[in-house]
C-alpha cells in the first residue's frame, strides 16, 4: 500500500461537491490525513473517510402500515356503534343539514357514520369506518333566481 504524506492524493468526501472525489492531503496528524483540498472545487476541509457500501440489503415493507393506536380505538368504537345501527334513524348527510352528537349519518363518499363531536355551529366530527372526518353543516341554501 502506498504511504500517505502531505501532497499525496486520496479519495475523500467533499461536502461542497456532495461526492467522493480525489483530494490532496494538506495536513497530517499521527500519520493520518487531517485536512484535505478537493481537486475539483479547491475547497479545503477535514478528511472524511469513504463510506463503506453496506453488503446487507435493506428491505422496505410496501403497502400497509400497522394501524396506530388511535386508528385501532376508532375502528373498535365504530364497530360498536355499527352494532347499534338503525337505518330508520339514519340521516342523509348534507352541508345544509344540522346535526347533533350521536346522530347517524349516511355520506355519499364515506358511507355510514356517527357524529361524535360538534366543535362549532358549522362543523361536525363524524366517525366513519375509515376514520374521523371533519364535515360542514348548517350552510344556507343559495337563493334561486
Amino acid at each position: 500500500m502506498k504511504k500517505i504524506q502531505v501532497g499525496s492524493e486520496l479519495d475523500s468526501y467533499c461536502g461542497k461537491c456532495k461526492m467522493e472525489l480525489r483530494h490532496a492531503v494538506v495536513a497530517m496528524v499521527d500519520a493520518l490525513p487531517k485536512r484535505v483540498r478537493c481537486l475539483t472545487c479547491s475547497n479545503e476541509h477535514n478528511h472524511r473517510l469513504l463510506k463503506k457500501k453496506s453488503t446487507v440489503t435493506k428491505t422496505r415493507r410496501k403497502g400497509t402500515k400497522s394501524p396506530t393506536r388511535k386508528a385501532q380505538e376508532n375502528a373498535a368504537h365504530w364497530a360498536s356503534l355499527m352494532s347499534e345501527w338503525d337505518d330508520t334513524r339514519a340521516l342523509k348527510y348534507s352541508v345544509f343539514g344540522s346535526f347533533q352528537v350521536n346522530d347517524r349519518v349516511v355520506h355519499s363518499s364515506f358511507g355510514k357514520g356517527v357524529v361524535t363531536q360538534v366543535p362549532g355551529p358549522d362543523r361536525i366530527i363524524t366517525l366513519f369506518e375509515n376514520g374521523e372526518k371533519l364535515l360542514l353543516q348548517g350552510r344556507n341554501r343559495p337563493a334561486r333566481s
